[in-house]
């Protein structure tokens, strides 16, 4: 059941407060009305009676009971008691009515400013949840509650450029070092006097770093705000084909056929970050699916749209898991994304370009097995 409107329940608790308070009115009215009656008319009645021994035509035989009720009088009392209730409850009911549209009324007039200020944080989103709200120009709770968010969005955005600035300055500050490890590494590996056990030993650091480098990366690219000025024209075909020739010898290692089948498509942003963004989406297709399959990346227009679609032959993403495999760090299979590598980074650096592209990303199932990464971009 959906909740009712907090206009919608104070309308109901003022109009029960009403109906009560009148139907007790009312009640108590037509109690005293009819006491005041009962009073007239016994009044009436005991003159009509009194009128009646001391007429000098009456006799014992012919004087009788009078009949009260008969009297004009008392008949006109019961007639006006009987008006006063009647036009009672219909006036107890007009009130509740007048009061209760009356009340939504002033309800929606009160709540205006609170619902304005719902829109406007409504509006906010993971890029401009840090944007000021308007000040409603009431000097009243509405605008010191109004400046009491703004001063937490304030806060809790100098908490995020703290987050980013530690994170981006600790990335680049392991750049330098790990490219000299790694340069002294592939040295040390080309020496040609190593036993075999040092070859291997070393081709493992190499791999090591290679990955820790991957991650410094990553880390650098998600720590950025990524500014989309200026904006240009940016055909997706040859991006895309540079993408596919990049990774070719990852894929070859594994036996992967990589088939490309892009109309030429031109959507609106940067060429850099949209590289990255589908660079990471194959690179992470071709990392996850078995050995010796088939991914395709294929671009079309469709309904005015530019759709990028990256589809592999892996073991598939579980339902569940489908909006969580966005976030930072976040592994389906802790297990065996240890093996196969990453840094876990990829999918969110991915979603965060996008979403600048104000592009939707998301993640479908693809039959017999494997998933597809659908990006839609705005027509």
């Amino acid at each position: 059941m959906k909740k009712l409107s907090l206009r919608i329940r104070y309308t109901l608790i003022t109009s029960l407060f009403l109906l009560i308070s009148c139907t007790a009115l009312t009640i108590i009215s037509n109690l005293s009305a009819n006491s005041v009656m009962q009073a007239i008319t016994l009044s009436l009645s005991v003159e009509i009676g009194e009128s009646a021994q001391q007429s000098p035509d009456s006799s014992p035989e012919t004087s009788q009971e009078p009949e009260y009720i008969s009297e004009p009088a008392v008949i006109t009392t019961r007639a006006s008691y009987r008006v006063f209730r009647r036009e009672s409850i219909i006036a107890t009911v007009l009130i509740v009515l007048i009061g209760s549209a009356a009340t939504y009324a002033a309800a929606g007039y009160v709540l205006k400013p609170i619902v304005s200020l719902s829109r406007e944080v409504k509006k906010r989103d993971a890029n401009n949840f840090a944007q000021a709200l308007p000040l409603p120009s009431s000097a009243d709770e509405v605008q010191e509650l109004t400046a009491s968010f703004n001063a937490l969005l304030a806060e809790v955005k100098r908490s995020f450029q703290l987050q980013k600035q530690f994170s981006a300055d600790a990335a680049h500050e392991l750049r330098t070092p790990l490219a000299v490890m790694q340069t002294k590494l592939d040295v040390f590996a080309m020496s040609g006097e190593l036993p075999p056990e040092a070859q291997e030993f070393a081709k493992n650091l190499q791999a090591q770093l290679a990955r820790l480098s991957s991650l410094v990366e990553d880390l650098l690219w998600f720590s950025r705000d990524y500014p989309l000025e200026p904006v240009e024209p940016v055909r997706l075909l040859p991006l895309l084909e540079d993408i596919v020739e990049e990774l070719s010898d990852a894929a070859r290692e594994k036996g992967i056929r990589v088939e490309l089948h892009a109309s030429d498509c031109v959507v609106q942003g940067q060429d850099c970050l949209l590289e990255r963004a589908f660079y990471n989406l194959l690179e992470n297709a071709i990392k996850y699916s078995p050995d010796g399959t088939v991914v395709e990346l294929s671009a079309a227009v469709q309904e005015g749209a530019a759709v990028v679609r990256v589809a592999d032959q892996g073991e598939g993403i579980p339902e569940k898991y489908r909006e969580e495999i966005f976030e930072p760090f976040f592994r389906v299979e802790k297990s065996r994304n240890r093996a196969v590598g990453g840094s876990g980074l990829g999918l969110a650096v991915c979603k965060k370009i996008l979403e600048r592209h104000r592009a939707v990303i998301r993640v479908l199932p693809r039959h017999p097995c494997g998933s597809v990464f659908e990006v839609t971009f705005p027509s």
